[in-house]
C-alpha cells in the first residue's frame, strides 16, 4: 500500500455504533409489519427503509537516586517502555498491507469451487487475503442471504453461506474479504422501482442505456438494504469489506431532462455518495476494514466523484486498472488517453494519470482483466511495487 503521510491512517479506530436500531432490526421490523399487513404489494417510497430494518528518545542514565525512589523510576520506566511497545504497534499497522487474490463469481457456486480457485493462485507473491464477490454489478447476491425472506428468491445463492465461505478461505490458510457492488444494481429498482430512478412524466424506471437499470443515492430504502447486506457480511468473519461502484450512471442531457432532479445537476451531488459510503462505514466498522475502489478510469476522467476526503470516513482506496476497460483508450472529454503498451507500461501510465486525484489517501492496486497472461500482470505487480504500490489486487 502507498501510504501518505498526512496524519492519516490507514484504517480508522472501529467504534461501535450505538445510536438507534441497527439495520438488522430495521429490516425485521419492517418484515414483520409487512407480514402482518398481509404480504408485500407495493409499499411506496418508505418500504425499504426499515427493510430486513499510532517514544519519546531517552537520555543518558541518571545517577543512582536513593533507595525509596527506585520502585517509582522502575515504575516510570516500564510505563515508558509500555507506551513505546504501544506507538510501535501502531506504526506497523500503519505499514500493513492488503494483498489479495480476487474469486470470480463462478467461484462461487460452493465450498469446493471456492478450494478449486484458491490453488489456482499463483505462489510465493505475498498474497494474505482471498477477496470474494458477494454482491455483483446486477444486485445478485452469491451467498444465501436473509435478505431472502422478502426479496426476489433468483436475486440469492442458497447453497453457500457467508460463515461457510469465510470459513473455507481461512482453512485454506487465507484471510477472507468481500467485494461489494454499490449503486451499479439493476436488480433491486426491479422489485421496487423507488430504488431507482424514475422518469418524472410516466412515473416508469430509467435504464442506461448499456447497463441497464442502477440503483439510486437518493433512496434511503436502498440505503438501508445496503446496510442490511454490508452488515450481515461484517458480523460473518470478514477482515475487509471492499465497496465499489459508489458512483453515477452516466446521464445524457436528455436523461437529466426526462428525470427532471435538480440534485443531479448540482455540483454538491457527491455528497449522497458520500454520505452512502460512511453509512456503510459506520455498520461495517464493528466488526471489520472498510475499503472504497474506484475505476481507474473514472479518476482519470473525473467521473470519481465519491473521492471528497473531507467528506468521507474511508481513507483508503482501491485503484481498479481494467486493462479490458482501457485497452480501447480512455475519453476525458478534453483528451483521449491511448494504452497500447505492455500490461506493465499501461499499469503504470495509469497509476502516474491517476496519482493526483489520489494524493490525499492510502492507495492499494488491482489489475484486472481477464485477457492478460498472468506473467504480465506479475510484472506489472512488481513493477509498481518499486514506485511504492506495495498493496495490491490480482484478479
Amino acid at each position: 500500500m502507498k501510504i501518505k503521510n498526512k496524519g492519516r491512517k490507514i484504517y480508522k479506530t472501529k467504534e461501535k455504533n450505538y445510536y438507534g436500531k441497527s439495520p438488522t432490526g430495521k429490516f425485521f421490523s419492517a418484515l414483520l409489519s409487512v407480514l402482518l399487513i398481509g404480504g408485500i404489494g407495493f409499499l411506496g417510497y418508505s418500504v425499504a427503509g426499515p427493510w430486513i430494518n499510532y517514544t519519546r528518545k531517552q537520555g543518558d542514565e541518571e545517577p543512582p537516586q536513593e533507595s525509596e525512589t527506585e520502585p517509582l523510576e522502575e515504575e516510570t520506566s516500564a510505563e515508558m517502555q509500555t507506551e513505546s511497545n504501544e506507538m510501535l504497534s501502531v506504526a506497523e499497522n500503519e505499514d500493513e498491507g492488503y494483498r489479495a487474490f480476487f474469486l470470480s463469481e463462478y467461484d462461487m457456486s460452493s465450498t469446493e469451487s471456492i478450494k478449486i480457485a484458491v490453488g489456482r493462485i499463483p505462489q510465493e507473491q505475498g498474497i494474505e487475503y482471498i477477496e470474494v464477490p458477494l454482491k455483483l454489478k446486477n444486485g445478485k447476491l452469491t451467498y444465501e442471504s436473509s435478505a431472502q425472506q422478502i426479496i426476489d428468491s433468483d436475486i440469492v445463492q442458497p447453497e453457500i453461506t457467508l460463515k461457510e465461505i469465510a470459513r473455507t478461505i481461512k482453512k485454506e490458510g487465507y484471510m477472507p474479504s468481500a467485494h461489494i457492488s454499490v449503486f451499479a444494481d439493476s436488480t433491486i429498482p426491479k422489485i421496487y422501482p423507488q430504488c431507482g430512478y424514475m422518469i418524472t412524466e410516466t412515473l416508469s424506471a430509467w435504464q442506461d442505456s448499456s447497463s441497464g437499470l442502477w440503483a439510486s443515492p437518493f433512496s434511503s430504502d436502498y440505503t438501508d438494504y445496503l446496510t442490511f447486506i454490508a452488515g450481515e457480511i461484517s458480523e460473518a468473519g470478514f477482515e475487509k469489506i471492499i465497496c465499489s461502484d459508489l458512483s453515477f450512471p452516466q446521464f445524457s442531457d436528455r436523461d437529466i431532462g426526462e428525470l427532471n432532479d435538480l440534485r443531479l445537476e448540482s455540483s454538491e451531488r457527491y455528497t449522497y455518495l458520500t454520505d452512502t459510503a460512511n453509512e456503510l462505514y459506520k455498520t461495517i466498522s464493528d466488526n471489520s476494514d472498510m475499503i472504497i475502489e474506484v475505476s481507474a478510469a473514472d479518476v482519470i476522467s473525473g467521473k470519481a466523484e465519491v473521492l471528497k476526503p473531507l467528506f468521507l470516513d474511508v481513507d483508503t482506496i482501491i485503484l481498479n486498472i481494467n486493462l479490458d476497460e482501457i485497452s480501447k483508450g480512455v475519453d476525458t472529454g478534453r483528451t483521449v488517453y491511448e494504452f497500447s503498451g505492455s500490461v506493465s507500461e499501461n499499469v503504470m501510465k495509469m497509476l502516474e494519470l491517476s496519482e493526483s486525484e489520489l494524493s490525499d489517501f492510502n492507495v492499494a492496486v488491482r489489475i484486472s482483466g481477464g485477457s492478460n497472461n498472468t506473467s504480465d500482470v506479475l510484472r506489472a505487480k512488481d513493477d509498481i511495487a518499486e514506485k511504492g504500490y506495495t498493496s495490491f489486487i490480482l484478479g
